[in-house]
Formats: structure tokens, C-alpha cells, sequence
């Protein structure tokens, strides 16, 4: 009695691209649901809140999101400051000659000894604040008193 070879079976070229094809696909999907998915669901949030803030200041400019303990939202027109919290709504204003980088600068050097390297209008816990990021250190001062809010080290 003869031994009957099974013989193996090779997949050719085709299959192989076509199991490709559908990795690819697959490893698409996954990418646009989980990764950039949740990153667009961000962006149009933001834009939303954007709109809206510009459409109740057409003259605002320079906007710009700020997240502390919370998200808001900074800006300017030719003689005010604004911030606006997560719902677009107003939350204070400041008269723009109120505004003076070189003092927080100049106070963040001379009682925290932090050297800026980079200052930004925020909001920290209940008012607005410098926030200035230096000497591997980021402190927020109160935009009025120019007392510190809040000082951590970041790297």
C-alpha cells in the first residue's frame, strides 16, 4: 500500500495582499476611532466656543484656551482684556492699560527667583493671572495684587 502525500497547500501572491489590504484597514479604523477620533471631538468643541465668544465680541482678538483647574478662554479688543470660562460665557475684564508683563516678570525674577521665559494671561482658581514659566518652574500671580496663586516645578 503507497503512502498518500498530503500535499501543502501555498497561498498565493493574492491572498497575501489582500490579508494585507484588510490589516491596513483595520489599523485605519482603529486609528480614526480611538486616536483621532477623540482629538476631533476637541477641536470642533473648541471651535464651537470660539464662535461663540466672537460672536458676542466681534472686535476680540488674540483668543487663546488657558487650562488650570479649569478651561478659559483669554482675549483682547482695543481697550479691554477678557476671559470667558468653558461655556463661553464672561467671566471678567480687566481695562487693557491695566497690563503690565515687566512688573510680573520683574516681581516672579525678584521674590520667586524665577526667570521668565515665558509670560501669558490665565485664569487660576478665581481671578486672572500672569502665568510665567521659567528657572524649570511655572507660577501663576494674581493679575491685580501680583501675589502668587500657585508655583510648581516642571520639567
Amino acid at each position: 500500500m503507497g503512502l498518500k502525500h498530503k500535499r501543502k497547500r501555498q497561498h498565493g501572491t493574492t491572498t497575501t495582499m489582500a490579508l494585507v489590504i484588510i490589516l491596513v484597514l483595520v489599523l485605519l479604523l482603529i486609528w480614526s476611532e480611538f486616536i483621532s477620533g477623540p482629538n476631533r471631538v476637541k477641536e470642533q468643541i473648541y471651535a464651537q466656543r470660539i464662535e461663540k465668544i466672537i460672536k458676542q465680541n466681534k472686535n476680540i482678538q488674540g483668543l487663546s484656551e488657558h487650562v488650570f483647574d479649569y478651561i478659559t478662554y483669554q482675549g483682547y479688543d482695543d481697550t479691554t482684556l477678557y476671559w470667558y470660562n468653558a461655556k463661553s460665557e464672561l467671566i471678567t475684564s480687566r481695562d487693557i492699560e491695566t497690563l503690565n508683563y515687566k512688573k510680573a516678570k520683574r516681581i516672579a525674577k525678584k521674590n520667586y527667583n524665577i526667570k521668565c521665559d515665558s509670560i501669558a494671561l490665565g485664569y487660576g482658581y478665581n481671578n486672572p493671572v500672569y502665568e510665567i514659566r521659567g528657572s524649570n518652574k511655572l507660577i501663576l500671580l494674581d493679575y491685580d495684587s501680583f501675589e502668587r496663586v500657585y508655583e510648581r516645578e516642571i520639567r
